[in-house]
């Protein structure tokens, strides 16, 4: 189905896509072209962007436990056309195969051999790429940033920290709805917590297998020839999809609707590297000087969730940039010790993205610490992606724990210390940073 700025009509089905496509993995740049018209940022109505956009398949928790079945990885397309992002809506009626609007978008792929990703094909071949990196959680983008940034999973809490039930519209539940037309995989409770609703679940008690959809999850870990890391304490309800972060960037509460409780004590990165004297520092595209825009990801900084940073004036200055700031500390040689840097609209996320803005926004940040001699000496550039957007992949998910892994995502390495070509491979994924 189609997505904004795209230039197809909301609702149908994407027409630059045969409508015979086989039920098995296509390239997708053999229908709509990697790049625009001349390669640069172009206009459709309000989007300006470089290259062409396609959808946005289904990325949550329990629909990517359901497509890896259990090690088979043989249910993508039909757990894109069965489940809804529904935030306790019933299903269509009639439903049809094409009433989630995902049809088999799952299932595409760029190709680096047949010319797409030139940047990342470039750096993986002059420089590194990990080709078994895996995202952290079976799940979107929130979840796999706070795990990024903490090793751990938030959950609901009380004033004083202590765990509880989060309200019943938050629970997830991937039972199927009780109606007739169902296709009996259209979720009881599951969706992002859209505004003005009191549904939206995204919080599970996996410690409790009764709970729905734990005992799907525990099932399939429990018949491994090996003991995965038990990291579910009872009582606690953790996030494994997109909650707001507890904070604001100055430190303030954040009061919107799907919020996760700011008192999350979970240490962080930055706690780490506060703890032993080495300096770091949150760049985040978008942040316009403490007055983000629509362009700043507040879901992806791991460190809007920590209370032991975002309380503490100090620490937080350590978050309070932007990516003029990256780039002047870049041109200056005064950027801390680790840096993160973390792209907004440019960031590849399938539909309202393109993985060539996200190219550029690499090639960007490469070439400003490259252009410091004296800085590019003595740096290492970690690209990766927070997860896999939705789409398939053929790798073996290996299970270390209820949340994940989960699916692979590239990881490629960038410094005058990596050993040219080492283990390079083309790089096949449509994910997103």
């Amino acid at each position: 189905m189609s997505q904004a700025c795209d230039g197809q009509s909301g609702g149908a089905a994407d027409s630059r896509f045969p409508s015979n496509l086989p039920n098995a993995p296509y390239q997708i740049t053999r229908y709509v072209p990697y790049y625009d018209d001349h390669g640069e940022y172009a206009q459709f109505g309000t989007c300006e962007f470089i290259g062409a956009f396609v959808g946005d398949p289904l990325h949550r928790f329990y629909q990517m436990d359901q497509e890896i079945s259990g090690g088979a990885n043989d249910l993508w397309t039909w757990v894109h056309q069965t489940a809804g992002d529904s935030n306790g809506n019933p299903p269509p009626n009639p439903f049809t195969d094409q009433s989630t609007q995902q049809g088999a978008l799952d299932m595409g792929f760029c190709n680096t051999a047949a010319g797409d990703e030139p940047v990342f094909d470039l750096l993986a071949r002059r420089y590194a790429i990990s080709d078994n990196y895996h995202q952290s959680v079976m799940g979107g983008t929130g979840a796999n940033h706070i795990m990024l940034g903490t090793g751990d999973a938030a959950f609901y809490q009380d004033a004083s920290g202590t765990a509880m039930p989060p309200p019943a519209g938050e629970i997830e539940n991937p039972n199927a709805q009780d109606v007739p037309w169902d296709p009996n995989n259209f979720y009881t409770q599951d969706g992002y917590g859209k505004s003005g609703t009191t549904n939206g679940g995204s919080y599970s008690d996996c410690a409790d297998h009764s709970q729905p959809g734990v005992s799907g999850v525990s099932g399939y870990l429990d018949t491994l020839p090996y003991t995965v890391a038990n990291l579910c304490a009872p009582g606690h309800y953790y996030l494994l999809n997109n909650y707001n972060p507890g904070y604001n960037v100055d430190g303030s509460l954040n009061t919107s609707t799907f919020t996760v409780p700011p008192q999350q004590s979970l240490p962080t990165i930055g706690d780490e590297l506060s703890a032993n004297g080495i300096s770091w520092g949150y760049f985040g595209e978008g942040y316009d000087n403490g007055h983000p825009g629509p362009n700043y990801c507040g879901i992806c900084d791991p460190i809007q969730y920590s209370s032991s940073v975002m309380t503490d004036p100090v620490k937080r200055a350590n978050i309070q940039h932007g990516l003029e700031d990256f780039d002047s500390e870049a041109s200056n040689g005064t950027l801390p010790t680790v840096s993160f840097l973390k792209p907004g609209d440019d960031d590849g996320h399938p539909g309202y993205s393109t993985l060539p803005a996200f190219e550029a926004f690499v090639s960007h940040a490469v070439a400003e610490v490259q252009n410091n001699r004296s800085l590019w000496r003595n740096t290492a550039i970690f690209v990766t992606f927070d997860e896999g957007g939705g789409y398939y992949d053929s790798g073996y998910v290996q299970p270390v724990s209820f949340f994940g892994d989960g699916t692979r995502v590239p990881m490629v390495v960038i410094s005058p210390y990596v050993k040219r070509g080492c283990t390079a491979t083309p790089i096949r994924t449509t994910s997103r940073s």
